[in-house]
């Protein structure tokens, strides 16, 4: 039998192998699926000839790649695309959440919460075509009067964010939200959102340094708070009570499902879980004996052309912070609001520093204050007696062993006082007394102290450390003494050498000796409660709903190694001090004070240039307040602070004093 090629066509049905249907053409499969150059192709491989293998490699790496490529998009990026299909149809929102309330000592609101509107952006709803996505920029920068490279530039900062929004503009006006809802439609990617705001709406200037403020997140902190819940366009506590109670203060944000369009126009909304409020903060502080010491020393100030002062009263029984004053201050709610990058540059520019915490922030030499404790120094390490008699000539010179010019130590105002002793050293403020008690004078048959024995009783005081107010940016001060100034003028022998002039000066409040007006306050009440050193706190307690769930109790810190006896001759030259010294102007109080005043020398140059101090404590034989006051470049401490703290102690004994 002759071999036949195995297409060829054949008439009988049963040798072509394929069944038809009676009366229908024949061949309607291979005429479907064999053309002419298929039969080409099988007559060569039938005949032998290799198939190319470019095309077989080709073939099998694009089939291999379509596989990956499946894989990598229905396995790997399953959740992430699975995630912005579901999001084109269901979202999680969050609902902000109020923060607590903070209240003083007596129930007054000092900071609380407003409504406001702002207008966020969420940059996956935002059209994908450039032209597109400009034009809806450009709609909302025309209502909300920003530039639209400015809003450009914002979203694209919060670009990875994906579901999140990126706030656009903080307390938009009431009119620009109600165009926003109405063009609602023809701005997709924007939202207004209704978000509670702090209200500091008691003397904003007052409570600045006190409350502190509450701003945005910037992206170091969202980086650093997010695994903490925190979300891009979250606020945050950034100084004050604020920022140091912040966990406590800040809420817990609600959650609601939505439903929403391509455009990401909310539709329904399936639930929602309620934001929940933070927790309340009960202060020490008494808001009305605030407003009064703001409203005196911000008169003071103006009287004397000055503008930097600090003003802070304690219960020298436990620590409770009554009052904190800090001028200049700021107003807030500029910061709540959303502060421009312009008005914030203004207040960090500004050369009275404004932003700048005086109170605890500040140290300075605190001059004669300083000279109740050096006493009680002195006495303790039986340098003198409470009968020792030093003559005050009104200066003293030292004699150069050297052979060089002698060194001339002058009292304040050159005044001679005469015959002390050291309780009349405390009432008069003489320096002649405290050169002496504290580096010695041949002449007076006394040796003094030294710099390490003063050096050691001022760190019993706590100077030169901080004292754990419950407030951020709290300094230490500075005791120096022959290590440290060797330490600090390392390689110069002659400037990190410790002279005679330098206890002097320590012994009076000036030089190195550096402390805030907290320190001076500290060791005010020290010495009125017999030598308790109590840490200052300003919040008395955490409440939520009503009930507490922290409270801060009084922590003492330590006790002055000194005898009743001896801290009780400082009082009473404190005492003498404001019934016939330097703090006289206090004996028209209607209770009894005791008090010291501070002129403080700060400018090598110019001599006549000094801080004002002045502290004191009431009433002298059971204090229940103790207050302390600086004017920075304010002159002579008795004269230009003194009316202030005997104005605040005459409202506090006539409205708060308890027998």
């Amino acid at each position: 039998m002759s071999r036949r090629h195995p297409f060829d066509l054949n008439d009988s049905l049963e040798d072509s192998g394929i069944l038809v249907n009676p009366g229908e053409d024949r061949l309607d499969f291979e005429e479907s699926f064999m053309d002419g150059d298929a039969v080409a192709r099988l007559e060569r491989a039938s005949t032998g000839r290799p198939y190319p293998k470019s095309i077989t490699l080709l073939t099998i790496t694009l089939f291999v790649f379509l596989v990956g490529r499946l894989y990598y998009l229905t396995v790997s990026k399953y959740d992430d695309y699975r995630a912005i299909a579901e999001g084109n149809r269901l979202r999680i929102e969050y609902v902000p959440a109020p923060r607590g309330t903070a209240f003083d000592s007596r129930g007054e609101i000092l900071a609380s919460n407003k409504p406001s509107f702002e207008i966020v952006a969420i940059p996956l709803d935002l059209p994908k075509d450039d032209a597109q996505r400009q034009k809806v920029i450009a709609g909302a920068s025309q209502i909300l009067q920003m530039p639209s490279d400015e809003i450009t530039k914002i979203i694209a900062n919060g670009e990875g964010q994906v579901f999140q929004s990126v706030l656009v503009k903080q307390n938009i006006q009431r009119e620009q939200a109600l165009i926003f809802q109405e063009r609602e439609g023809e701005l997709p990617g924007f939202r207004i959102v209704n978000t509670p705001i702090r209200d500091y709406n008691r003397t904003p200037a007052a409570l600045a340094h006190l409350l502190g403020y509450v701003g945005k997140l910037n992206p170091d902190e969202y980086k650093e708070k997010r695994d903490l819940g925190y979300l891009f366009n979250d606020s945050i506590g950034k100084t004050g009570l604020e920022f140091m109670y912040e966990n406590d203060l800040r809420g817990q944000f609600g959650e609601r499902q939505v439903e929403v369009d391509a455009r990401g126009i909310v539709k329904r909304i399936f639930g929602e879980k309620k934001a929940v409020p933070g927790d309340n903060i009960i202060l020490n502080i008494d808001a009305q004996l605030q407003d009064k010491a703001y409203e005196l020393m911000a008169k003071r100030l103006r009287a004397l052309n000055r503008s930097k002062a600090a003003v802070i009263a304690m219960d020298p029984r436990s620590g409770r912070i009554l009052s904190y004053i800090s001028l200049p201050g700021f107003d807030n709610n500029v910061f709540a609001e959303g502060i421009s990058s312009s008005d914030y540059a203004a207040l960090a520019e500004d050369e009275d520093q404004p932003l700048f915490n005086r109170a605890i922030g500040g140290i300075y030499p605190p001059g004669s204050t300083v000279k109740p404790m050096v006493s009680i120094a002195a006495l303790e390490e039986q340098i003198i007696t409470q009968n020792t008699i030093i003559r005050d000539e009104g200066a003293i010179v030292i004699e150069n062993i050297y052979g060089g010019p002698d060194s001339i130590f002058i009292g304040y105002g050159r005044k001679a006082l005469g015959l002390l002793d050291v309780r009349k050293a405390i009432a008069l403020s003489s320096d002649i007394f405290y050169y002496i008690v504290s580096g010695g004078f041949g002449p007076a048959n006394i040796e003094g102290m030294g710099i390490n024995k003063l050096a050691r009783w001022y760190r019993e005081f706590k100077i030169g450390e901080k004292l754990g107010i419950d407030l951020p940016g709290e300094q230490a001060g500075l005791v120096p003494d022959p290590e440290w100034k060797q330490n600090y003028f390392e390689g110069d022998e002659f400037s990190g050498k410790w002279y005679l002039g330098d206890t002097y000066h320590a012994a009076i409040g000036q030089g190195d000796l550096l402390a805030s007006p907290l320190h001076v306050l500290s060791w005010t009440a020290t010495i009125a409660n017999g030598g308790k050193i109590w840490r200052p706190f300003i919040v008395d307690r955490v409440e939520s709903e009503g009930r507490v769930v922290k409270r801060n109790e009084p922590h003492l810190l330590g006790e002055l190694p000194a005898s009743a006896e001896n801290i009780k001759i400082a009082q009473e030259g404190m005492r003498m001090a404001a019934t016939g010294g330097t703090a006289i102007t206090l004996s028209r109080l209607p209770i009894t004070s005791a008090a010291k005043t501070g002129t403080a020398q700060f400018d090598a140059r110019n001599r006549n240039r000094s801080h004002a101090w002045f502290t004191a404590y009431a009433p002298y034989e059971d204090p229940q307040i103790a207050i302390t006051a600086i004017i920075e470049d304010g002159g002579e401490g008795g004269i230009n602070t003194a009316p202030v703290v005997r104005e605040i102690l005459d409202w506090w004994a006539k409205n708060r004093y308890q027998k």
